[in-house]
């Protein structure tokens, strides 16, 4: 059976992490998955998900609600190349009115090179927070986006060429008999201000056997020193992620999973001891039906409340 998740560490923008992992789209392609709904019983939150038909995510609604109504928070939409890799990915920001826009660009290799990042002011009307002064100012925007366009190539083209974007580089080279991947983040418009130092910041991941097993989190651009995050892999599957910055509380994360390697227990510790867990349930075709988070340490913090989430499907 195909598993319904692709679980990793690797942060993957766009999906709440430590909830919720990336869908496997094999499994979503094989079984005509056209959308995926999970609903908070306790908090009024509601994730929807949409595929196309090759079972690649679309777009994603983040959304509260009460008994009085529905408020979108956020809507995110991806574009791909045939081939499945992303080749832009639009966010809209309900409260402020921003939305960002990331580009991908990628190497002779299928690796990503590079994402260069915009802001745009949608100029919503209406909304919590008053951003007039923030992104490129393009009204109507959101609307743009939720019709499936994109904004005007020469707006971002002269958005690089007066560097009003932000971006992050990749390099990819072997070290000791491991293959590096390093992230850097820019803020190319520094140079707007005169200064000429737009290193934000710097992530390096180290694989083996194509499976990452140790980050690096750089102090700002400055050289790496000791790993930040290790992570254990067994026969292709996550089982644990262990932090060693020894200046905050170690935290670990623990993965158990089924004999259809779907996963079913996520154990999260601080210092060493267990604070919260998820469970996940499936039923007899593989598809995930809730999510629970039980806490060890109820209301620590809103991280750690007891929730359940209910999954609902519809189908091309």
């Amino acid at each position: 059976m195909i598993s319904f998740y692709q679980v990793t560490p690797v942060e993957i923008p766009g999906y709440f992490t430590k909830t919720i992992f990336p869908f496997n789209p094999t499994f979503m392609k094989g079984n005509r998955v056209k959308s995926v709904t999970l609903k908070s019983q306790e908090n009024g939150i509601s994730n929807h998900y949409t595929f196309d038909s090759n079972g690649l995510l679309e777009n994603i609604t983040m959304s509260r609600y009460n008994q009085e109504k529905i408020d979108t928070v956020f809507y995110t939409a991806y574009h791909y190349q045939k081939n499945g890799l992303v080749t832009r990915e639009a966010r809209i920001d309900y409260h402020s009115g921003i939305v960002t826009i990331k580009v991908y660009g990628y190497d002779e290799k299928k690796r990503i090179d590079n994402i260069r990042i915009f802001s745009l002011n949608a100029q919503i009307t209406n909304r919590t927070q008053n951003n007039d002064w923030m992104g490129e100012p393009v009204p109507g925007l959101d609307q743009i986006i939720l019709k499936g366009s994109w904004p005007d190539e020469n707006l971002l083209n002269n958005m690089i060429n007066e560097n009003k974007f932000s971006s992050w580089r990749y390099r990819y080279f072997t070290e000791n008999n491991f293959e590096a991947e390093e992230r850097t983040e820019f803020f190319d418009f520094v140079k707007n201000g005169g200064g000429q130092d737009t290193c934000h910041q710097k992530i390096t991941y180290y694989y083996f056997n194509n499976h990452p097993i140790v980050q690096f989190l750089h102090s700002g651009c400055a050289a790496k020193t000791i790993p930040s995050e290790q992570y254990e892999f067994k026969d292709g599957l996550l089982l644990a992620i262990n932090e060693t910055d020894a200046s905050v509380e170690p935290r670990s994360e623990k993965y158990t999973y089924d004999n259809n390697k779907n996963l079913i227990l996520m154990q999260n510790s601080w210092n060493g001891q267990k604070v919260s867990e998820l469970i996940m349930t499936y039923n007899k075709k593989g598809f995930l039906t809730t999510i629970q988070r039980k806490s060890e340490t109820a209301k620590m913090a809103h991280y750690f409340e007891d929730r359940s989430l209910d999954l609902n499907y519809t189908f091309f």
